[in-house]
């Protein structure tokens, strides 16, 4: 049973015990991504992820890590777009050390000068690498298209400018500004005490600011546009894509298994048209991705850099197909029995519990059960899907983005 609770402090702890197992994940998860950030502030959550790693007032860089290996433990970090997480995964026994560890890093962060210059390379390697990644290349520039003017427009790691220009004032004064106990959401799933836990947090995040700095999110879905990137590889990555709904809207799951029927798997249509009907590429698949302002529907495939008009072509021939013919029986059940399984298989791990408890609190302000969630799915009509499936199947509203070598121009 998941339990939510408002601690002292006013940070909110939501706890799931599971039965069986001897580990537990402890998140602390801050309400404050990428869409927070000001222009000059692009990627400066992302950065401060990487400074909670080093020092503190009580540790030094290295003790954080040897204080973890000691206990066995794994910890790390991510950021999002709208969130960042601290997690820790280790056994049971030696929870309350894991967590006096993260605490530390989340209440009292030394942000050096010194390091945070070191930290700069490191983060720049990143993007670098982004860089080097088509794939990666083609979904950012593909979100720059669709939410253009809008927080979610840039990429979680910023850019090597605005990296290389954050001050030691810059860095303290947006952490101080939003990680603040308002903010803050501890999630816990696994095997623990509630009693020993609440009794050891009841008096932490004392020394965080009461109130998050206010930060305007508007949302932007600009007309379709197309936008071709020139690297030094040798295969076209099609990445194209067209704003839905948020994570609220009642259209999330109807839009999931349609993502499923159109490129969730080997018997998908696209897959089976696109690959091996016509032999055009290797990969192709859809996805949806939810934010709680809006939402992205993706079609992705690497082809050869001289069969990129023919792709979109057969894209399109089933995008219409999606629009003018029904979702056939056999294509509803197979792709609610495939999101009932994966939904499932990834909810049967301690780190999945948390993550998915403390990404539901933020974007839903609840933690909806795993019975809960299978029932939404199974209350999905067929029916239901025709009217859904006019948000995504309109080809001619997609922004498309080519990141291709130039092949014979060369």
């Amino acid at each position: 049973m998941i339990n939510i609770k408002e601690l002292p402090s006013g940070v909110r702890l939501i706890t799931e015990p599971m039965e069986g197992i001897r580990s537990v994940c402890i998140g602390i998860w801050c309400n404050t991504g990428s869409i927070n950030e000001r222009p000059e502030e692009y990627g400066i959550s992302h950065f401060i992820e990487h400074m909670l790693f080093k020092g503190t007032e009580n540790r030094t860089p290295f003790e954080i890590v040897d204080d973890m290996d000691v206990l066995g433990a794994d910890i790390n970090a991510f950021t999002g777009k709208e969130t960042t997480c601290y997690y820790v995964k280790c056994l049971d026994e030696h929870l309350l050390s894991a967590c006096d560890v993260l605490v530390d890093m989340i209440e009292n962060p030394l942000f050096d000068e010194q390091e945070m210059e070191r930290e700069k390379l490191v983060v720049i390697e990143e993007i670098n690498m982004n860089a080097d990644d088509p794939d990666d290349v083609a979904l950012d520039a593909l979100e720059n298209v669709v939410f253009a003017g809008s927080g979610l427009e840039h990429p979680v790691l910023g850019f090597k400018e605005t990296v290389n220009a954050f001050s030691q004032d810059m860095v303290r004064n947006y952490y101080d500004e939003h990680y603040t106990r308002d903010a803050i959401t501890v999630s816990v799933a696994g095997s623990f005490d509630n009693e020993t836990l609440e009794a050891y947090l009841n008096d932490k995040f004392m020394k965080l600011g009461s109130k998050q700095r206010e930060d305007s999110k508007p949302v932007y879905c600009v007309s379709p546009d197309n936008q071709t990137i020139y690297k030094d590889i040798e295969q076209a990555h099609i990445c194209m894509g067209i704003p839905t709904v948020s994570c609220t809207h009642p259209f999330r799951y109807k839009l999931s298994m349609l993502s499923t029927i159109l490129g969730g798997g080997m018997s998908s249509r696209l897959f089976q048209h696109v690959r091996e009907q016509k032999g055009l590429a290797y990969s192709v698949y859809s996805m949806n991705g939810f934010y709680t302002t809006a939402g992205t529907f993706v079609i992705a495939a690497g082809v050869a850099i001289d069969r990129v008009d023919e792709t979109l072509e057969a894209v399109k021939e089933e995008l219409n197909k999606l629009r003018d013919e029904p979702v056939t029986e056999h294509e509803f059940i197979s792709a609610k029995n495939q999101l009932k399984a994966n939904y499932i298989y990834s909810q049967e791990n301690v780190k999945s519990r948390m993550s998915a408890n403390g990404r539901n609190y933020f974007a839903l302000g609840k933690c909806p059960s795993q019975d809960e969630v299978l029932e939404m799915l199974d209350a999905i009509t067929i029916e239901e899907l025709e009217e859904a499936k006019m948000i995504i199947a309109d080809a001619d509203n997609y922004s498309i983005v080519n990141v291709t070598g130039r092949g014979n121009e060369a």
